[in-house]
């Protein structure tokens, strides 16, 4: 039976899709998105299809953007800041993939992206689920340092 997560589906076409990860919706890319346990699976696999020097460029990467004297946020741990983009975009969590899917997550470009069907109910039974930001599952699975994590 799909989940909530299949809603979207994490592998969508760019015909699906026309969205591609752009900046504007990277801003909002921040510390601390909870996952359900299959979106940390596929987030583990497409890091280990990557070049493991690139990803751990961007895992250590200062992620601290200070707006202003005392304003800051924290970018999400797979946001390369340089590069301005996600490198587990392709298989990105729910709550990434809603970005101008959803009325109340509208692209902030405008771009005309087909909304989901019933996301109030979708992002209700994703509530329902267990979820973990990332580091958690890490400490959960034993995958304590980036050797193993990239393996």
């Amino acid at each position: 039976m799909p989940g909530p997560t299949d809603a979207l589906s994490a592998t969508e076409s760019p015909a699906d899709n026309p969205c591609d990860g752009c900046h504007e919706c990277g801003l909002r890319c921040t510390s601390g998105i909870q996952m359900g346990k299959g979106e940390f699976e596929r987030i583990v696999a497409c890091l280990r299809e990557q070049d493991p020097w690139q990803v751990r460029r961007v895992l250590e990467q200062e992620k601290r953007i200070v707006w202003f004297e005392d304003i800051e946020t924290e970018q999400c741990l797979f946001y390369d800041v340089p590069k301005r983009r996600c490198i587990v975009y392709p298989a990105r969590p729910l709550i990434c993939r809603l970005f101008g899917r959803v009325e109340w997550l509208p692209c902030p470009l405008g771009k005309p992206l087909p909304l989901l069907h019933d996301g109030v109910g979708v992002i209700r039974a994703y509530a329902g689920e267990r979820r973990a930001t990332f580091p958690e599952w890490c400490t959960e699975e034993g995958l304590f340092d980036l050797s193993k994590l990239l393996r």
